[in-house]
């Protein structure tokens, strides 16, 4: 899995590429990175872009990620994250994320229209 990132502190705005294989260790390295960046803060919202992605995750790895996610506020909180996909897999697989996701620190939704999801952003 690799990650590109841009955070615009004054847009208040996170913008994440990731392209290759999903594996949950992976998400839970850059979760580190993420929080350690002296630019970021969790309640920004932002885009992960994953349309050139293959998922690699089962529904157990979700419920696992969801639960870790709810456990680190230094990560993400009280904002929006748009998931952006390329394929109906995907686009399945993080709907059931988003769900799992529900009543945590972070709103997620998943578009396969980046302009889409920038307007549900703003």
């Amino acid at each position: 899995m690799e990650v590109s990132r841009t955070i615009d502190p004054e847009k208040h705005f996170i913008y994440t590429t990731v392209t290759g294989d999903i594996t949950l260790a992976e998400i839970y390295e850059d979760m580190t990175r993420l929080a350690a960046e002296p630019l970021y803060r969790p309640d920004m919202p932002g885009i992960v872009d994953m349309r050139h992605a293959t998922v690699r995750l089962t529904a157990d790895e979700l419920r696992q990620l969801t639960d870790e996610l709810r456990q680190r506020p230094k990560v993400v909180a009280r904002t929006r994250r748009a998931l952006l996909v390329g394929s109906e897999l995907a686009f399945g697989i993080y709907r059931m994320f988003a769900t799992l996701a529900m009543g945590g620190w972070t709103d997620y939704r998943v578009f396969r229209d980046e302009q889409a999801a920038r307007d549900w952003l703003k």
